[in-house]
Parts: structure tokens; C-alpha cells; sequence
């Protein structure tokens, strides 16, 4: 289906009561990463969408944008078929101007789970060793501090630093 043949008339909602093709007009197609060591994102590609990360060869840093305001909003999940051997890094690289202020959990397959927290005063990176699984989730609160949450899944840890 070519993008835009599910976008429905106004007329034709009040009419047909046909909230699944509403839906469908409400949901952005996700993201597909590219497999690269540094990846920067948009605004316009990236936010408010859920963005993909497929499996990797190396490890790769996803940088976020610097918010412009109170709530802006990015997903990521990964689409792996087993645990990955390299790392995923989250940056804001905004060099000790914004920071993240959150908690990711770490559901451990060895037995060992956690809840790793920010800081939220000096923490610019999230790091997930050799994820498995992981649905990762910034909001900004301002233009200098994000939210993040999550779950991520595996053998080895998440870790927030500066």
C-alpha cells in the first residue's frame, strides 16, 4: 500500500464511523536504522516515530537532536534475531549542556536484573552492552534536559555517564 491510501476524508469518518482507517492516519511508519558506527538524528526523520535498530556489525552511538522545547519525543527498539555482540549507545551530544534524567531497567538473563538511574544533572550518554532486546523512550522536558525509560535485556548492563 503506497503511503497515503489509508488517509481518509473527514466526511467519510462521520459518515462510515470507520475508526481503524483513523488510526491508521495517526500512526507513522517506524525507522528503519542504518548499520554505522555514529548516527545523528533529525527532527524531521526521527521524532515522534518509532525508530528501528536493526542488527549491528559494530557498535553504534544514536545522538538525539538538541530539544527546542518541552516535549519532543523518540522510541527506539531493537529488531534483533539473537543478542547483539556490540554495544548501543545513546548520546545527546551536547557537550555538558543537556542531560538525561531517567531509568532504564536491565532484565539480566543471568539472574542478576536492575534498575540503572541518571543522574540528571550530568549524564549525556546511555550505554547498553551487548543488548538482546531493549525499547528505549526520551521525551524532552526542556531544552536542556531529557527524560528517558525503558527495558532493556541480555547478559551484560546498562550504564548512564557524562
Amino acid at each position: 500500500m503506497a503511503q497515503g491510501d489509508n488517509v481518509k476524508l473527514r466526511s467519510e469518518l462521520e459518515t462510515q464511523r470507520d475508526f481503524g482507517a483513523l488510526l491508521d492516519t495517526m500512526v507513522p511508519n517506524p525507522v528503519l536504522l542504518a548499520d554505522l558506527a555514529a548516527i545523528t538524528l533529525t527532527k524531521a526523520v526521527n521524532q515522534g516515530r518509532v525508530n528501528v535498530v536493526g542488527m549491528i556489525s559494530q557498535a553504534c552511538t544514536i545522538t538525539l537532536p538538541a530539544p527546542a522545547a518541552a516535549g519532543e519525543y523518540y522510541r527506539f527498539v531493537s529488531a534483533f534475531t539473537a543478542e547483539e555482540a556490540d554495544n548501543v549507545l545513546f548520546s545527546t551530544g551536547a557537550g555538558n549542556s543537556v542531560f538525561m534524567k531517567g531509568q532504564v531497567a536491565l532484565i539480566d538473563n543471568d539472574g542478576n536484573s536492575s534498575v540503572d538511574y541518571s543522574n540528571g544533572s550530568s549524564n549525556e550518554l546511555l550505554t547498553l552492552e551487548d543488548p538482546g532486546y531493549f525499547d528505549i523512550n526520551f521525551l524532552s522536558k526542556s531544552t536542556t534536559e531529557w527524560y528517558v525509560w525503558g527495558t532493556t535485556a541480555g547478559a551484560d548492563s546498562a550504564a548512564f555517564a557524562d
